[in-house]
């Protein structure tokens, strides 16, 4: 059993629906002081190698293009990915992503039509709201279809000089493991370093599924030297597969994101378990 470790378990930040954006508080590269736009929710959005752009204004207005459906998980962390599945009623080129209310939106332009994209949202370190609404659209030969509003929630984690965390969309226990410059390995049987490292978030332990989907480790101040970044699927908790997605923030550098997929019954592993992800240096 998965407490036989002794596993510590980390107290989630309580989400608050509803929550109004923070008067003020910007961190996008083009935003004023009191202008907020998408990108303080979303740094990047990516299909394979395909990157969205960042459009100011309002996106599109619908029309008679294809209609969207889309699944993915309704939560996520700053600094974080999230993965979202899209379908078209029809077959579509174009992807439109905004947030409700907020300036901006993302077009994503594919090379030929498709029935479904799979896309990866990689999340701003300091969203300026604990809850949102992202509106997807679908393009096809300059027609829009109508929006699907997903309600999205917001749970705190550390960010700080360096975060590394992976999200997930089955309902299993994926554990994150990194391993600091001094060799200290950062996991749920070890969850806070000397140096200050620190698991702050740690879903679904034991099949004990909260639906978060998210774990996250970071440093304030961040030793320099090399970190290695493991992954194990801990248990699948009956599911057939679970897609992850790590993402790496270094303070002065792009965020980098790393995607695969566990299949089988899990190992239940502790120290030194999982799939080597990457290795990075700080600074």
């Amino acid at each position: 059993m998965r407490a036989s470790f002794l596993r510590s378990r980390v107290v989630l930040t309580a989400v608050a629906l509803g929550a109004a954006i923070a008067g003020g508080l910007s961190c996008g590269g083009d935003s004023g002081p009191s202008k907020v736009t998408i990108a303080d929710y979303i740094g990047a959005i990516t299909a394979g190698t395909i990157a969205a752009v960042r459009q100011s204004g309002s996106p599109p207005a619908a029309g008679a293009g294809p209609t969207v459906t889309v699944t993915g998980n309704g939560t996520v962390i700053p600094g974080g990915s999230s993965q979202a599945s899209v379908a078209g009623s029809a077959p579509f080129t174009d992807v439109f992503v905004a947030v409700d209310g907020v300036d901006g939106y993302y077009q994503l332009t594919l090379p030929a039509p498709v029935a479904n994209e799979d896309i990866l949202l990689t999340m701003a370190q300091r969203i300026p709201a604990q809850a949102f609404s992202l509106s997807y659209g679908l393009g096809a030969t300059g027609s829009i279809g109508a929006y699907q509003a997903v309600p999205i929630a917001v749970v705190s984690v550390g960010t700080g000089e360096v975060q590394v965390s992976v999200s997930w969309n089955g309902k299993s226990d994926v554990d994150l493991h990194v391993v600091e410059p001094g060799g200290e390995e950062i996991y749920y049987g070890n969850p806070t370093s000397a140096t200050g490292g620190t698991l702050d978030l740690d879903s679904n332990a034991g099949c004990a599924i909260d639906d978060v989907n998210n774990e996250n480790i970071t440093w304030a101040n961040a030793p320099s030297g090399t970190y290695t970044v493991r992954v194990d699927y801990w248990d699948s908790c009956t599911v057939t597969q679970s897609d992850y997605v790590v993402t790496v923030q270094r303070k002065g550098q792009p965020a980098q994101t790393f995607s695969g997929s566990f299949t089988g019954a899990g190992d239940q592993g502790a120290s030194g378990s999982g799939t080597e992800i990457t290795t990075f240096t700080f600074p």
